[in-house]
C-alpha cells in the first residue's frame, strides 16, 4: 500500500506498557480499514511527523518519506519494537520496500 494510506499500530515494549499483551508487536493497516486497537497500543499515519507535525508535507513526497523513516527510528529507539518487527511491518508499505536497498530481504529487487 501506499505510504500515504498507512497507519501504522504498534505496542511499546518498554516497562510503563509491561501490562500490555502483545508487547513489540508492530503491523501495517489501510487507513479507513477500521482495524481494531489493542491494549496498550499506539497508532500513526505513517507519514506523520507528531510533534513535529506543524511541518506542511502534504505534497512533497521527500517530507513524506522523512516523517516515516522518523516514525521507523521512534519505533525502534523509543519504543523497544525490535527492528526485524518494524522492518517486516513497513515491507507492506510500497515506498519503503523501494527505498531500502533492493538486496535487502522484501527490498525491490529488479531481478526478481
Amino acid at each position: 500500500m501506499k505510504m500515504t494510506e498507512a497507519d501504522v499500530v504498534w505496542v511499546p515494549d518498554r516497562e510503563w506498557n509491561r501490562d500490555a499483551p502483545n508487547r513489540g508487536a508492530v503491523r501495517v493497516e489501510r487507513h479507513g480499514s477500521h482495524w481494531q486497537r489493542t491494549e496498550g497500543d499506539r497508532w500513526m499515519p505513517a507519514t506523520s511527523l507528531g510533534a513535529m507535525g506543524e511541518i506542511k508535507i502534504k505534497d512533497d513526497r521527500t517530507k513524506q518519506l522523512l516523517a516515516m523513516f522518523m516514525l521507523f527510528n521512534t519505533l525502534v529507539v523509543r519504543d523497544g519494537i525490535s527492528v526485524a518487527n518494524a522492518h517486516a511491518a513497513f515491507i507492506a508499505i510500497d515506498e519503503y520496500r523501494k527505498t531500502i536497498s533492493p538486496d535487502a530481504p522484501g527490498g525491490d529487487d529488479d531481478d526478481d
